[in-house]
């Protein structure tokens, strides 16, 4: 009825002026050609006769009613279509169909199957669970009950295969490859919390949130969160996905809600270490909110998630960790940049005090500076003592105990709150100290060999790498050499390495020689600023190389970024950036497998920062851990780690 109504001829508008309606006429004939103004005196509509306010009327309602249906239309439309959550599901099945194949594509088949299994339905209990599990076990099914990923791996261990992801050859591929597969590592359990029959023990979990700086910042509290899990002897619990600082290019065409598991293997570290569990908050939620396990610290009473949601991926993480903060045990006093998180080689409160004793004997003697240590590194063998005293020389003063509150909290929880000043900003070989020397290197082989970008991200990587050989042997190299740099500038705080590009050529050219291809990754899009080393170099970027990325997700591009740089036989990084970072350690690894010249004492060669002064040839010796943590990389991260894999395999026996 409404949308039938005829518009009104007549229509009233205000002057401000006269302070009453003044008629207007929309068919009036006696308005002047040029501006459409009323003639003085003139009127059309019968010598002043008031104008049809019941046409007005009818107007405005219409217009009211339109507003109604447009904005339930809308708002209908916005949660069927548009809700993050249906976003983010719908383009994370378009993107493992377009992308997995192989055994992946099995996998994922099966996941898809397991999905439709369980919705809808209640969620049980765990007995119920449980109960099933075992029901479905004993006639042979799988993916029943309490939901897990995929048990067998769909990546190669010990190498890397491209054939599911578009190439290169397995010849090629192999140069991106530091990663070795030790399967007596996979055995290894920490003497912390985990009995040999974890099938009766009761479940403890650790929780965290991610930091809230860039990608590599993320990487850094990711890794030391998951090696600490393991100490622990705790289930992991990964967050949901979410976005990321600057990774939420083309939110249109693409994802851009990850879980670190779309940039590592995540699925399969806990079924390939009998010593880490992991699961999603998703089954966490589940298996403990839903059923009734946690409770308001300050309450007491039993506390469910935030309307009763267990599947968050997508969604606005704030109202799940300001939940999980008050449900949680949250150690805001273990902050990496004062003390060091400390395990010892046997469970047992005498032994974690044996720590303490460690560090006052240290402290009575007279603490060391990090300086005493350059080329001087303590053996990695080392006993406890000499290795704790260089590890506090580099402005550790106390220690972070894993006592018994925290050992008997159902769950541990690690926020992510600046304000407080509670982050994992660190790298987890200078957080975590472990009396055990076999421990404290499985921990970085762990992470060398397990906490690595996943298959995708390596085989672009590999393949963008082989193009920029190719393109060095037409420029005149015939080994297909390339060099690189990392340039940084875009929101980076840190003004002293914002050089020139003239001023960077001059730090760096004593180091590249004239003409050589140079690989740029920057964050800096005009290729105008990179003229001064266009002038002497053959400079190519990751844009050039579209159809080798064809297919890929743009925000993985800082990653490829990293790996590609982390081959060029001269670095050029920017000091302060875990981005570069990221990529010195890529290339510590590298000398470690290659015995490049100088692995002994873990430097490595022909890797600089372009900033120039001291911190140029910072790589060139051993330094040790010292402050600020998070502006470089250090070598006790890659030195010597594959010492003592058959003592720690003789010691489970």
């Amino acid at each position: 009825i409404l949308f039938s109504m005829s518009p009104p001829s007549d229509s009233t508008t205000y002057d401000s002026k006269k302070e009453k309606p003044v008629a207007t006429n929309n068919n009036n004939t006696n308005n002047n050609a040029g501006g459409g103004q009323r003639r003085a005196g003139g009127s059309s509509n019968g010598g002043g006769r008031a104008p049809s306010t019941n046409a007005s009327s009818k107007t405005y309602l219409l217009f009211l009613a339109t507003c109604i249906f447009v904005t339930m239309t809308g708002n209908f439309l916005h949660h069927r279509i548009a809700d993050p959550h249906n976003i983010h599901k719908h383009a994370m099945m378009q993107f493992e169909m377009q992308h997995l194949g192989g055994k992946q594509k099995e996998a994922h088949d099966e996941k898809k199957i397991f999905r439709k299994t369980i919705g809808g339905q209640r969620v049980l209990t765990i007995q119920e669970l449980e109960e099933q599990q075992k029901r479905d076990e004993a006639e042979g099914k799988t993916n029943s009950g309490i939901p897990h990923w995929q048990e067998q791996p769909v990546h190669d261990l010990a190498g890397l295969n491209c054939a599911d992801h578009g190439g290169p050859s397995k010849e090629l591929a192999a140069e991106m490859v530091y990663w070795k597969d030790v399967p007596s590592d996979a055995r290894f359990r920490s003497p912390i919390g985990t009995p040999d029959d974890d099938e009766l023990a009761e479940k403890k979990y650790l929780t965290f949130e991610p930091d809230g700086g860039g990608f590599n910042n993320a990487r850094m509290s990711m890794e030391t969160i998951v090696v600490m899990a393991h100490a622990m002897g705790r289930t992991l619990v990964m967050p949901p996905s979410q976005g990321i600082y600057l990774l939420r290019k083309d939110r249109d065409k693409q994802r851009v809600h990850f879980s670190f598991d779309d940039f590592y293997h995540m699925e399969q570290i806990g079924f390939e270490h009998d010593g880490l569990d992991i699961i999603t908050m998703e089954e966490f939620l589940k298996r403990e909110a839903m059923t009734g396990n946690l409770k308001n610290k300050t309450s007491g009473h039993v506390s469910f998630p935030p309307g009763n949601r267990t599947n968050w991926d997508g969604m606005d993480p704030k109202p799940l960790k300001e939940w999980l903060r008050e449900v949680t045990l949250t150690p805001l006093t273990w902050k990496p940049e004062s003390c060091l998180a400390a395990f010892p080689s046997d469970d047992g409160p005498q032994h974690f005090k044996e720590l303490d004793d460690m560090l006052a004997q240290i402290k009575k003697e007279k603490v060391p500076q990090w300086q005493e240590y350059k080329d001087k590194p303590t053996g990695v063998d080392a006993g406890p003592l000499e290795r704790m005293r260089e590890a506090v020389a580099g402005g550790k003063r106390s220690l972070c105990i894993y006592d018994a509150s925290m050992q008997a909290a159902p769950v541990v929880h690690f926020m992510c709150y600046h304000k407080m000043r509670v982050r994992m900003l660190t790298h987890f070989y200078s957080f975590l100290y472990f009396e055990d020397w076999r421990q404290d290197l499985w921990s970085k082989r762990f992470v060398r060999d397990h906490l690595r970008y996943g298959d995708e991200i390596q085989c672009a990587a590999a393949r963008v790498m082989a193009a920029v050989r190719k393109r060095a042997r037409k420029h005149g190299n015939p080994d297909g050499e390339y060099d690189s740099f990392h340039i940084r500038r875009g929101d980076f705080q840190y003004k002293n390495t914002r050089l020139e590009a003239d001023q960077i050529y001059e730090n760096s050219k004593d180091e590249i020689p004239a003409n050589a291809t140079v690989f740029v990754a920057s964050d800096h899009q005009g290729r105008p600023f990179f003229q001064p080393l266009a002038k002497h170099y053959n400079l190519v970027f990751l844009k050039d190389f579209k159809e080798e990325l064809k297919g890929v997700n743009t925000n993985y591009y800082g990653m490829i970024d990293q790996l590609v740089a982390s081959r060029g036989r001269t670095f050029f990084g920017c000091y302060h950036s875990t981005f570069s970072g990221f990529i010195f350690r890529v290339r510590g690894y590298h000398s470690q497998k290659d015995k490049s010249e100088g692995w002994e004492a873990g430097t490595i060669p022909r890797s600089y920062y372009y900033t120039g002064g001291n911190d140029k040839t910072a790589y060139d010796q051993y330094i040790p851990v010292h402050t600020p943590i998070y502006s470089r990389e250090f070598p006790a991260s890659w030195r010597d780690i594959d010492k003592g894999i058959h003592e720690l395999e003789l010691a489970q026996f």
